[in-house]
């Protein structure tokens, strides 16, 4: 009877071994489909894809003629940089392309493992991005928000030129007028003389502003002589301030001849994704107008002068096409092949922004959409014996090393 019982005891143990070892094999990685069923045994992530977001840095220069420009070579002698007309134009200051990373809705997968000692540790960024599996230490994740399209709308400059007010300049005459007054007889016309505000002309206040320009000149040069008032000291930083002042007036008083210009920057930012599938691109993202700046619509017939904004990009190189089997047909009865977690070979490419034929600018990297998505062997899940690092930009392999426990 003792001797009955060890055997079964035996048999026992060596059934529940080998069960086990049997349930070692049972981890593979699928695809997410909507005919997948999710059984609460399965974990989920996803791979990158890439988008490119370009900022364009728009300058625009508004110009006000100045109201003594017809002046400007009487006094002044100056015939160049007289502003003759009011008006704005729009030149592309700077291009520049920015890769980002995004989950692929399309390259969702399910890791599903049953029967293990350890079941694999996954690491995900925010997105849901893998990251890692079963590495002993925190991997910084790469996880971009794609902001919303930012396309700012230049305002029209408002300027007052100085000692300008609603008001014009007003001299004093004297002009003589008659009066009546009433004598014992008859009223009497009566001379006199009465002091008359009048508004000066543009030609006197031009010469009163160049006048005041020579100066402020004057009083600069002095100051830089040496030749100043004794009864106070003028230190360094005392000197610098002050001909920084005249400076600034003469420059006020200046654009009163040559008029005054406003330069103000704007950056326009869109996103471009490239094609999965496709060797060469070509797209419009956008109209500009040396007179109008950027539009993101086809203009109208009467605006010619808008000008497209044309990313064009091709392959550099191509990632091998190879299938991926899925069944094991080596035997007599077939089986379906299980495969570890899946990740991407990314592809490269040369992309360039054009204003027709200006290159604006240009970028080669690598986008995760234009390679391959291809699987690891199941037995680097097992037991978490290994540890796996990917790019999170673009979803490539970064690393496979053996655990020491």
């Amino acid at each position: 009877m003792k001797r009955f019982a060890f055997v079964f005891f035996i048999s026992i143990q060596f059934l529940t071994g080998f069960s086990q070892k049997e349930q070692e094999i049972t981890c593979e990685v699928r695809q997410v489909t909507s005919k997948l069923m999710i059984n609460g045994r399965q974990m989920f992530y996803a791979l990158p894809k890439n988008v490119i977001k370009i900022d364009i840095t728009i300058k625009k220069t508004s110009q006000f003629v100045g109201p003594y420009y017809k002046y400007a070579q009487k006094y002044l002698n100056v015939n160049e940089g007289v502003i003759q007309m009011d008006g704005e134009f729009f030149i592309i200051e700077s291009a520049k392309f920015i890769r980002l990373s995004m989950p692929d809705s399309s390259k969702y997968y399910s890791l599903n493992c049953i029967g293990h000692n350890e079941l694999p540790l996954l690491q995900l960024n925010r997105d849901g991005v893998l990251i890692g599996c079963n590495v002993n230490k925190a991997i910084k994740g790469y996880s971009t928000e794609k902001q919303p399209f930012y396309w700012p709308e230049p305002k029209t400059e408002e300027f007052q030129f100085v000692d300008l007010g609603v008001k014009p300049f007003l001299v004093e005459k004297k002009e003589k007028m008659f009066k009546t007054v009433q004598t014992d007889s008859v009223p009497v016309r009566v001379p006199y003389t009465k002091t008359v505000l009048h508004p000066t002309s543009n030609d006197f206040n031009a010469a009163e502003a160049s006048a005041f320009i020579r100066k402020i000149r004057k009083r600069r040069m002095k100051l830089v002589m040496g030749y100043k008032d004794e009864t106070f000291a003028v230190d360094g930083q005392s000197m610098q301030k002050m001909v920084e002042e005249l400076d600034n007036y003469e420059k006020m008083y200046l654009e009163l001849f040559m008029g005054k210009t406003i330069e103000k920057l704007y950056t326009y930012s869109f996103y471009y994704e490239p094609e999965e599938d496709s060797d060469a691109e070509q797209k419009i993202v956008g109209w500009f107008s040396p007179s109008r700046g950027l539009n993101t619509t086809k203009p109208t017939a009467r605006r010619s002068d808008f000008q497209p904004l044309v990313i064009k990009s091709n392959t550099v190189g191509k990632v091998p096409n190879a299938e991926i089997e899925v069944m094991d047909n080596s035997q007599k009865n077939p089986s379906s092949i299980k495969y570890g977690l899946y990740y991407r070979i990314p592809g490269r490419i040369n992309m360039c922004l054009y204003l027709i034929d200006r290159k604006l600018a240009c970028m080669q990297c690598e986008i995760a959409q234009k390679g391959r998505v291809v699987p690891l062997p199941v037995d680097y899940l097992m037991n978490q014996k290994y540890s796996i690092e990917f790019y999170p930009e673009t979803g490539a392999l970064k690393s496979i090393y053996l655990n020491s426990f």
